[in-house]
């Protein structure tokens, strides 16, 4: 709230010039001032002050209106046509009321501000003007006012502002019966009948206009929006948004939080769309009442939809555009019209879904009623930049919370916590510079250049996304790589491709099974997944030449087909298939995969891991990292061998070699140290087990 106290501070930031305690602030052609030592506020002289009671510092909403002025006049708006306190009567003949600020255009009232208070005071006001239009409604009956508003501002120059236009709604008032006795000049009568038009005609509207930067002075109207208009997201804003969410959810009786999410990626891929491809004219923008209508406006939604799943997912989507019927009826006879518009309705009966749902719409009654929700979460989200080329860590925020809401988490599908994904990236391998130098330090400012990894990684894939948080922490921390995500459930495709833009990364999705043969056809520098596991009967929904891509296909029997589930190990062998030679891959596991005896199929899978792979590292991660699957796993870091060099083959020959008897050649053996280590953890004598290698059992051995 702005007080005596901090009112100096305020002006400073205004960028007012203080001269023996009193403030200036020049414009071209005249000044606004505070003077601290009359404790006066100083109007320029065209400006007209009806109370004097408002230009001094004796109460709060004073410096409130004082800043709005100061707002007004930076947007260009003329002193002369600003009036203070102007007063009409309000309802019955005997009452009349003081409005804070009025705007005229050619004589005529344009628009009349009321100022509160930054924080409850406004906010009552809000609801009040809500509930039964307030007294601000009663000064727009007497006025004539093409607009009302509330306003507020604080300390640190937040501002808010509730607009109501009221051009268009005059010309439904005589829907209204009690518009009789407003014609007989019952103020209160005409109050009420504006009110109750805007309620039900305009839904209670709040509209932009009168001081983002995007409108002029003098004209609130704008129906074309571009790029410009937009703004980022800030921290302060993120818990604002999940309230109003939240709220219109409410309101509406929606209750199904997993389709709203759903229906709230899709909305938000359109805008994705929108912001791409039409940069200077966004569509996905509800334009108000008086010019817009809930058809147009969810056709546009449903033509950027379209456009989106086709450019990001390679995905058709049916949707008739108007101006195909309009072909129709131009360029064909009868009968190719007939037959054109019954394929049309054939596709739109059995082909399509309401994309944009958030109730379940079989009549023209629901139509409306999802229509209203629909309106309000676009009027939400209209107003945010996506697509911005900086990355905007709040944006990313403010999605993970939407999705720990809306996506409800089962069998073979746990999303890995943002710890864990951090962790596993900063602990990939970087590329460390043999010498550095810089001949003056100064502070210091380099030294953690030194190890700066700097294009050391170029591609990176992750073949089971899911929401896509390995893909967004390595696009933030290599931005120069490309970043390829696979995820075979269409929503969560979706969701992975809207979390790339709104943490600010460029990320490929193909929406696909990865255990599919050739869904990629590259190889790739690194691999970061937490693949499913325990998911039965996988198997059943491969084909017979994906499935024989596998070396491990070998040790399931097609009898088994409908049963097994260890679809973790065939990820693993997928991940030969998909990394480069030399490779780095980071894959969360079941610790079964380490362990597990009582099959074939898993010990086959550790020994292709020991024939392809050489095993950096291997982390245990708590019981209860994955919720309540009670499922211990581990982080398993490997580095994909040079196959060219066929260590496999090179390491069976030793193998053979020394079980036939030859142990003379450990003495060549370059893993011999690696043996004695092993030797020494056990207790055996290192002499004595090369004797056994050459199948003589020493008796301390033996018993040993």
């Amino acid at each position: 709230m702005i007080t005596k106290e901090n009112f100096k501070d305020v002006l400073r930031k205004l960028n007012f010039e203080e001269k023996d305690n009193v403030f200036i602030k020049k414009f071209e052609n005249f000044e606004l001032k505070a003077n601290f030592n009359e404790k006066k506020l100083i109007y320029p002289n065209e400006l007209k002050v009806n109370d004097l009671t408002t230009s001094n510092f004796s109460k709060p909403e004073n410096f409130v209106v004082f800043e709005c002025i100061h707002r007004l006049l930076n947007k260009g708006y003329l002193p002369k046509h600003i009036e203070i306190e102007p007063e009409w009567r309000l309802g019955h003949l005997d009452k009349s009321g003081k409005a804070d600020i009025a705007i005229k255009d050619n004589n005529k009232t344009l628009v009349i501000i009321e100022c509160k208070t930054w924080g409850a005071e406004y906010e009552k006001a809000l609801k009040l003007t809500q509930l039964d239009g307030g007294q601000i409604f009663s000064y727009a009956a007497n006025s004539g006012a093409k607009y009302i508003s509330l306003y507020t501002s604080n300390e640190n120059l937040d501002y808010k502002y509730f607009l109501i236009k009221l051009i268009d709604v005059e010309e439904n008032l005589d829907k209204k019966k009690n518009y009789e006795k407003a014609r007989k000049g019952e103020l209160g009568d005409i109050a009420k009948a504006l009110f109750e038009v805007w309620s039900e005609v305009y839904k209670k509207e709040n509209i932009k206009g009168l001081f983002d930067d995007e409108f002029r002075a003098y004209e609130l109207e704008k129906n074309i929006f571009s790029l410009k208009d937009l703004k980022i997201v800030k921290e302060e804003d993120i818990s604002g948004i999940y309230h109003k969410f939240a709220t219109i959810l409410r309101a509406h009786n929606v209750s199904g939080r997993e389709n709203a999410f759903d229906k709230l990626v899709n909305l938000l891929l359109c805008k994705i769309v929108d912001e791409k491809e039409n940069p200077e004219n966004l569509q996905f923008f509800w334009r108000g009442f008086a010019i817009d209508d809930p058809f147009s406006f969810q056709d546009r939604l449903q033509k950027l939809y379209k456009e989106g799943m086709k450019e990001f997912l390679n995905e058709d989507i049916t949707y008739i555009d108007n101006q195909d019927i309009e072909k129709y009826f131009k360029f064909f006879d009868i009968e190719t019209i007939k037959e054109k518009v019954k394929e049309a309705i054939k596709k739109l009966k059995f082909f399509t879904t309401n994309d944009f749902a958030f109730i379940e719409v079989h009549n023209e009654k629901l139509f409306y009623q999802n229509f209203e929700v629909l309106r309000k979460i676009v009027l939400l989200f209209q107003d945010i930049y996506l697509t911005n080329s900086e990355e905007n860590q709040f944006l990313g925020d403010l999605f993970e919370g939407f999705l720990d809401q809306g996506i409800k988490q089962n069998e073979g599908q746990f999303f890995t916590p943002m710890p864990i994904v951090k962790f596993i990236v900063s602990s990939l391998p970087k590329k460390e510079y043999q010498s550095m130098i810089d001949y003056a330090c100064g502070a210091g400012a380099f030294r953690d250049f030194y190890f700066y990894p700097i294009h050391l990684y170029q591609s990176m894939i992750d073949y089971a996304c899911g929401a896509g948080h390995f893909l967004n922490e390595f696009a933030k921390n290599y931005k120069q790589a490309k970043v390829v995500g696979i995820e075979k459930e269409y929503r969560l495709s979706k969701v992975a491709k809207v979390s790339s833009f709104m943490y600010g990364n460029e990320v490929e999705i193909i929406y696909d099974d990865a255990l599919k043969k050739d869904v990629v056809k590259e190889e790739f520098e690194v691999l970061i997944s937490n693949p499913p596991y325990s998911v039965k009967g996988f198997l059943e929904t491969l084909k017979k030449e994906d499935i024989e891509e596998f070396e491990l296909s070998k040790f399931v029997d097609v009898k088994q087909y409908s049963t097994n589930n260890s679809i973790e190990c065939f990820f693993v062998e997928k991940t030969k298939h998909i990394l480069k030679d030399k490779g780095i891959a980071a894959i969360i596991l079941p610790i079964s995969i380490l362990d597990k005896t009582n099959s074939a199929l898993y010990v086959k899978t550790r020994e292709l891991l020991l024939k392809y792979f050489e095993i950096k590292a291997i982390v245990k991660l708590p019981t209860n990292t994955f919720g309540k699957t009670g499922t211990t796993t581990i982080i398993l870091y490997l580095k994909k061998r040079d196959l060219k060099e066929d260590f496999a083959k090179k390491a069976e020959e030793i193998s053979k070699k020394v079980y036939d008897g030859n142990g003379d050649v450990l003495e060549n053996f370059e893993d011999k140290e690696a043996l004695k280590k092993y030797c020494d953890y056990f207790g055996y004598d290192f002499e004595e087990y090369k004797q056994f290698l050459n199948n003589e059992l020493e008796i301390s051995l033996k018993e040993i």
